[in-house]
């Protein structure tokens, strides 16, 4: 078994290496969304040695605000390639390549998060490979991955929190354990915080498994005269119950906040210190105020409105159709996708019939992820009537992740026309999971390998047909 996952693990991170460099290569240089920013935060960090500090989109590097955890880990590949000429295309594809290797770990996590929650189903290793490959193929992950930016960071880092929570939800701990769990929990919440502030959501995430894990407990049964590390199994000792005690029910919190504080606590301290918030969501706001947002459509008089107003649900469907056209990678890049879009409705897009093709796939890819939704509640719902709360949770985890992240891009959006699905990307890896289990929900055990193959083919040759029509615009 082991040498089955380790194989068709390689081949998974084959395919993600493979395309990913292809991409790399394919996007043209600075098109990736905000990516001259980015670039210059790196730029600021290797001239002055400090972070730099946000003053709004014209003044600086406008991506200031964000954390740094990406542009630290890029650093040192990007350092030795940058000039002072500013020829620095050597130096911009170092910085992608940091993406295409932690873009490796969401794929990696798509695998291994099906076989943590599906480990004991006889389809496990087929959902698990084709959830790899849905991280793999999918063009969204193949774009950001391609890219400059803080989003794979942001994707892997989320990814690795939720398996660990899954992990600590499904296996009986004693109270040691617990400890720890609580301890690298809040480490790694901590640390997906570095990446990109939306992962702030997986604080309160960690926080309830711990309290679930911990409460799991309930009553430690003890044999008196056992070692604390090994304990005999001699039937005629007697025993004896220890409480729980609401003390103890507390520490593992404690340890959670006190590991996350310990992490991210100085970035929040310092965006406090200069922003007077500590995730400097006022200070982007106002920074920029001056940026496309949704009154611009929908109120007379809007910059965008010359030629009417759209109505509310006008707009609502405008901006799911452009975050679909972004999350298959139709026309590539988000700019190019609003044109594109535009010419579909105009009849002059000669390219209609390919869009439509990896449309059809997109949507298949939809219902799957509603299906792997469904099926995670239900399971969730059956390990809840069976009161088994830790189960259930890790059961739903994948899912209110996505929930989760949905509902702060709605919110995004409700300040900004962003119409761009790398903002689901810290939810990728379950999404992948979601979609695995969707597809399973419909195959019998015994096409198992027969539909992970299929749905390999046909993700790998959507991420082609992106590759070949619209990378490179």
């Amino acid at each position: 078994m082991r040498r089955k996952v380790f194989l068709y693990l390689t081949i998974l991170l084959a395919f993600h290496f493979t395309a990913s460099i292809a991409y790399l290569f394919r996007f043209p240089a600075w098109r990736a969304p905000d990516e001259g920013a980015h670039f210059a935060y790196i730029q600021h960090l290797y001239r002055t040695g400090s972070l730099p500090v946000f003053l709004g989109k014209y003044e600086g590097t406008y991506e200031a605000h964000q954390p740094p955890l990406y542009y630290l880990t890029a650093l040192p590949f990007v350092a030795p390639f940058l000039r002072a000429d500013g020829q620095n295309l050597g130096a911009l594809y170092s910085a992608r390549f940091i993406s295409t290797l932690w873009g490796a770990f969401v794929v990696a996590i798509a695998f291994l998060l099906v076989l943590r929650l599906k480990g004991k189903d006889q389809s496990a290793l087929p959902i698990a490979f084709l959830s790899g490959a849905f991280a793999s193929f999918l063009p969204v992950h193949l774009l950001v991955c391609a890219s400059t930016g803080n989003d794979a960071t942001a994707g892997a880092t989320s990814a690795i929190a939720l398996l660990w929570l899954c992990h600590i939800c499904l296996d009986e701990r004693n109270q040691r354990q617990q400890l720890w769990d609580a301890t690298i929990a809040g480490l790694l919440s901590g640390i997906a915080l570095l990446a990109k502030s939306s992962n702030i959501i997986l604080l309160p995430l960690a926080l309830a498994a711990v309290v679930l894990t911990s409460l799991q407990g309930g009553k430690q049964t003890v044999k008196q005269g056992d070692s604390a590390k090994k304990r005999r199994k001699t039937p005629d000792q007697p025993t004896q119950t220890r409480s729980i005690t609401p003390t103890s029910r507390l520490l593992p919190l404690s340890l959670t906040l006190f590991a996350f504080a310990l992490t991210a606590g100085w970035w929040l301290w310092r965006n406090m210190m200069l922003y007077g918030d500590p995730l400097a969501i006022q200070a982007f706001l106002e920074g920029f105020k001056d940026s496309p947002k949704p009154s611009d459509f929908l109120e007379p008089g809007g910059r965008y409105a010359r030629y009417g107003t759209l109505s509310l649900t006008t707009y609502i469907m405008w901006v799911a159709q452009i975050t679909l056209f972004t999350w298959l990678g139709i026309y590539g890049e988000p700019n190019e996708a609003v044109k594109g879009l535009a010419r579909l409705f105009e009849g002059s897009e000669p390219n209609w019939g390919w869009v439509l093709i990896a449309t059809l796939i997109g949507i298949v890819a939809l219902v799957a992820i509603a299906l792997g939704c469904i099926e995670s509640c239900r399971s969730c719902m059956n390990a809840f009537k069976q009161k088994q709360r830790c189960l259930a949770f890790a059961q739903a985890l994948p899912f209110i992740l996505l929930l989760l992240v949905f509902a702060e891009f709605v919110q995004f959006n409700r300040h900004f026309f962003q119409a761009q699905a790398r903002y689901f990307y810290p939810a990728h890896t379950a999404m992948a999971y979601l979609f695995a289990v969707g597809v399973f929900r419909i195959v019998p055990n015994k096409w198992a390998w027969h539909a992970a193959f299929v749905g390999t083919i046909l993700l790998a040759f959507l991420a082609w047909l992106v590759w070949w029509k619209w990378a490179a615009l």
